[in-house]
């Protein structure tokens, strides 16, 4: 699961990711856990993400567990990011 930031332009992508950067401590804070910040050097976009180990699309028992679990950290995810996202001027 996660935020792909990915607006056209390598330095603009870098300047929002950096932006949000500044904000990393309260936004992990308000998603209740540490998320994963990936400037992918070299490449066009970046992103911030949550995996999430010992389950996959290949254990179907779990599949709804799973489900969930991605549904709740989105929307954790979404209402931590988007005071933020709202302010961007890039």
């Amino acid at each position: 699961m996660e935020l792909y930031i990915d607006r056209g332009s390598g330095e603009t992508n870098l300047a929002i990711f950096h932006e949000l950067l500044t904000h990393k401590d309260v936004i992990e804070e308000s998603f209740g856990g540490p998320l994963d910040w990936q400037p992918l050097e070299g490449r066009q976009a970046c992103r911030i993400r949550k995996r999430f180990d010992g389950v996959g699309y290949r254990d179907q028992e779990r599949w709804s567990e799973l489900q969930q679990t991605l549904i709740d950290a989105m929307i954790k995810l979404e209402c931590a990011l988007r005071p933020y996202i709202d302010q961007l001027t890039t």
